[in-house]
């Protein structure tokens, strides 16, 4: 078996403004705005998107990402977890 990928919270940052998205998918353009109103910067940006592309996490057709591997905790989750 592979190693498991570790996510960082820019990674959880992307795949949970991503799964935010009302249809499921959006365009590149639209997430990158949205995520560099939170501070992301461009360059980390096309990092994590690498990453998570290459990990498949997400997919990418025609422009638009599409979250493809739910399975992860989002940050308000790990937050939650933490206090109790």
């Amino acid at each position: 078996m592979g190693k498991k990928l570790e996510l960082n919270e820019d990674d959880l940052l992307f795949m949970d403004t991503l799964q935010g998205c009302e249809f499921g998918h959006v365009s590149e353009a639209k997430l990158r705005g949205e995520l560099q109103e939170h501070g992301m910067a461009e360059s980390t940006y096309n990092a994590v998107r690498r990453k998570l592309l290459f990990a498949r996490f997400i997919g990418s057709v025609y422009g638009n990402l599409t979250l493809e591997n739910k399975n992860y905790r989002p940050l308000e989750a790990e937050g939650d977890e933490e206090t109790t």
